[in-house]
């Protein structure tokens, strides 16, 4: 007889970006042999599909699995091949958010994910044959969230957010009674946790913390073998980020920093290991062209191991507009490297107020200057690897939190 636990995560694709790695992480810590556990995913598909856990059971999505992937440039023929055709009624329920987004009137983000979970309501719920699981899990975030609400059946129900919930701001009219409806809801840091709870105080005792795991052995492994820099003979300075290519990337701000450096005499490129929509991607390559600095931003697509990257670049930037807590940051200072990040909310608690790297406005001047100072003082960025090397990396500890929440 099979008495583990029934365990139930769902996902959206294991393309490579910062959710599916934390959640690789998370399930290399599992117990195998107290959990019996399943992956419900979108799409089955993406680089990182092979380094599931061999003891996890992968299952896709029965239908509608390109609306968890939507993006504004395929949004509505999306939304009319796999849903209008099928219901066309949706067309009345969806037409209100549609008239709101095409006058501006309203946060176009809240209106998009209103009209997303409006149909949501008409997915299929999980096949019934798999039955009730003990407990369901939406790592992937909000759309994974609403789903498992509303299509899945569990005795225990827990939210993931890998985001800071008030950037971009989002429509509490919404979220709020999802959040109630969780048992729990996970945040990846303490001030995206204090934050949340300041924001729902009647939901403080369901919000909790806790933060990516990250393992420094595999890390220093990786990073010690594979392909690195094509451009070995470039002698300044490699500045690199590791992140899908999107607006709250801040990719726009590094360029107009990349422009006003080569002004200033600076021999630096700045490398990009991630991929992304290719109207994003195209964007990107165009203000490159513009500002003049084609040669000097270097993008380097998805891999499935960036450390070689990380490893030989002399600093690590994260020009973010807004982050959860992003792993990548994580994955700089193990590799010890001098780190710039903007002061997205969860910056001071990863570069300890400063003292672990340079924390800039998020704005093109904070950048540019923080880069400046960087750049001007080989010192400074020795003192900010030196002190990492004298941190204590590695935080299996944190599947602590994931039990407690199973013993609630």
């Amino acid at each position: 007889m099979n008495n583990k636990i029934r365990l139930l995560i769902i996902g959206i694709t294991m393309q490579p970006a910062g959710t599916e790695k934390s959640f690789l992480s998370f399930a290399s810590c599992l117990d195998y042999e107290k959990y019996d556990v399943t992956l419900l995913l979108a799409k089955k598909e993406g680089m990182f599909l092979p380094l599931i856990p061999k003891q996890i059971h992968v299952i896709e999505m029965e239908k509608y699995a390109e609306m968890f992937t939507l993006n504004g440039g395929n949004a509505m023929k999306v939304i009319w091949n796999t849903m209008v055709k099928e219901h066309p009624a949706v067309l009345f329920d969806i037409l209100p958010f549609a008239v709101k987004m095409a006058l501006h009137r309203g946060n176009r983000a809240d209106l998009a994910m209103g009209m997303w979970c409006t149909l949501e309501k008409r997915f299929p719920d999980l096949s019934p044959a798999l039955g009730e699981f003990d407990a369901a899990v939406a790592y992937w975030g909000d759309k994974t969230m609403f789903y498992l609400l509303d299509h899945v059946k569990a005795k225990r129900k827990i939210a993931w957010l890998h985001f800071d919930y008030t950037k971009p701001p989002r429509d509490d009219a919404l979220y709020h009674p999802a959040f109630a409806a969780c048992d729990s809801i996970v945040t990846v840091s303490k001030p995206i946790e204090t934050s949340l709870k300041a924001h729902f105080p009647d939901l403080e005792h369901k919000i909790v913390c806790m933060e990516n795991i990250v393992d420094p052995k595999f890390i220093w492994d990786m990073a010690l073998r594979g392909d690195t820099f094509s451009d070995r003979h470039f002698t300044g300075k490699r500045i690199l980020t590791v992140g899908r290519i999107a607006e709250q990337k801040g990719y726009d701000m590094a360029v107009e920093v990349l422009a006003r450096l080569r002004q200033d005499g600076y021999d630096v490129r700045w490398y990009i290991v991630g991929g992304g929509e290719e109207a994003d991607v195209d964007a990107l390559k165009v203000l490159a062209v513009e500002k003049g600095v084609a040669d000097l931003l270097i993008l380097l697509g998805n891999t499935m191991n960036p450390y070689t990257y990380m490893r030989d670049c002399d600093i690590y930037a994260q020009p973010s507009r807004h982050e959860g807590k992003p792993i990548a940051v994580e994955e700089a200072k193990i590799l010890y490297k001098p780190i710039l990040a903007t002061e997205y909310l969860s910056a001071r608690e990863q570069l300890d107020n400063g003292n672990l790297g340079e924390i800039c406005p998020i704005s093109v001047d904070g950048i540019y200057e923080g880069l400046k100072k960087m750049l001007d003082s080989p010192f400074l960025c020795e003192c900010y690897s030196d002190r990492l090397t004298e941190q204590k990396h590695g935080n299996a500890g944190e599947m602590a939190v994931f039990e407690n929440l199973m013993r609630r």
